[in-house]
């Protein structure tokens, strides 16, 4: 737990930028992130040299554990250096000032100076809860690594673990330059979010009016600016209460509408050799599938205090492709192209309903398990 009086004290700078922020001003916010109650206050009793770039459990632990000393590999790999130390209380900064500058320090001489020295394996967890993953530690120089890497680095521990395919493998890559290009032009996390907005509003009138190309194609923008707007927040620290509100909150209300946008369209574009019965029974069952798959959800997070689809390595691997709206868009598409757009909409339906039931299978066989369950990824 983060002790919330603990002030740090950054030694050294760097006249580099890290997503496009000087980099002192990124250690700020950063440390502040983390738990820290002042950052760059001169009787902080965390000190840590700027140039080092570390993962947000190894700042939490740091700040949480008075004496701890984090060190790292030299450049040249035939030694340590000193990253990080949180004083114990009575421990004077002059005593261990002189250590941040040396090529090399032994942990016996941390030691004896009271201090218990640890690498980055040693002080960082290795489950992210809030991203549903096991994160590697890191703890990155900038002075012998490129901005670039290090900022890829960051992307990708600013991923969730468990995602759906279209966001785990299809956006990585330009979700990347694209954070990067909003970081460099200080365009906000809720300005993408903004945006994304307008492609859902654009695709509900596309799907409304059967125009199913355009519609497709400002749904696909809408989901690619849904990742880029949360990465841009982590990476560069401007995540906030609101901005999660307003990201998730437009995640959870829009599909629905879609939904019914694409039934009305099916109703005004070509016609197709669906019966209307069937189309109707499809939309009744994709829209109470979504609200009842989010409901069974809801009860295993209470229930047991973490997602149901990072119970298990098959729950994960659902996430995946279950009947959310990536993989559901990727189905429509799909018959879309093939001149079947009706027929996708009725596939939606049964994957939503194949999904719901394997989902709620999973929440009672969770639900009836002897001892609470635990996280594959908690092993």
């Amino acid at each position: 737990m983060t002790t919330p009086s603990v002030s740090l004290r950054l030694l050294g700078d760097l006249p580099v930028r890290l997503w496009g922020l000087d980099l002192a001003e990124w250690q700020r916010r950063a440390w502040s992130k983390a738990g820290a109650a002042g950052v760059d206050d001169a009787g902080g009793r965390l000190l840590a040299a700027a140039e080092w770039i570390l993962s947000p459990s190894l700042q939490r632990n740091l700040l949480a554990r008075p004496g701890a000393a984090l060190v790292a590999p030299t450049a040249d790999g035939n030694g340590e250096q000193l990253v990080a130390v949180h004083l114990p209380d009575g421990a004077a900064p002059e005593t261990v000032l002189p250590l941040f500058s040396a090529p090399h320090v032994l942990r016996a001489t941390l030691v004896e100076a009271g201090l218990q020295p640890g690498d980055m394996h040693d002080l960082a967890d290795a489950y992210n809860k809030s991203l549903r993953k096991r994160e590697v530690p890191y703890a990155l120089s900038m002075r012998t690594q490129p901005a670039v890497e290090i900022e890829r680095i960051l992307f990708r521990g600013s991923y969730k673990g468990v995602t759906d395919i279209v966001t785990k493998y299809a956006w990585p890559v330009p979700a990347f330059h694209a954070t990067r290009f909003c970081a460099w032009l200080r365009i906000s996390p809720n300005t993408v979010t903004t945006a994304s907005l307008g492609f859902v509003i654009l695709a509900f009138w596309a799907f409304w009016t059967g125009a199913w190309a355009a519609g497709i194609a400002a749904a696909w923008a809408m989901t690619f600016l849904d990742t880029v707007d949360g990465k841009l927040a982590r990476t560069t620290m401007t995540y906030s209460s609101w901005g999660n509100i307003y990201d998730h909150g437009i995640d959870l209300i829009h599909p629905p509408f879609w939904y019914w946008a694409m039934f009305v369209g099916l109703a005004t574009a070509a016609p197709h050799n669906v019966a209307q019965e069937w189309l109707s029974g499809s939309l009744i069952v994709i829209l109470a599938g979504y609200v009842l798959n989010r409901i069974e959800e809801g009860i295993f997070m209470r229930r047991f205090g973490f997602h149901i689809h990072v119970w298990r390595p098959i729950d994960s691997f659902m996430r995946e492709i279950t009947a959310r709206r990536n993989p559901n868009m990727v189905i429509f598409m799909v018959s879309v192209i093939a001149g079947q757009p009706a027929w996708g909409f009725v596939a939606v339906a049964v994957w939503t309903a194949a999904c719901l039931v394997f989902h709620g299978v999973r929440l009672v066989q969770g639900l009836m398990q002897p001892s609470a369950p635990v996280s594959w990824l908690e092993g």
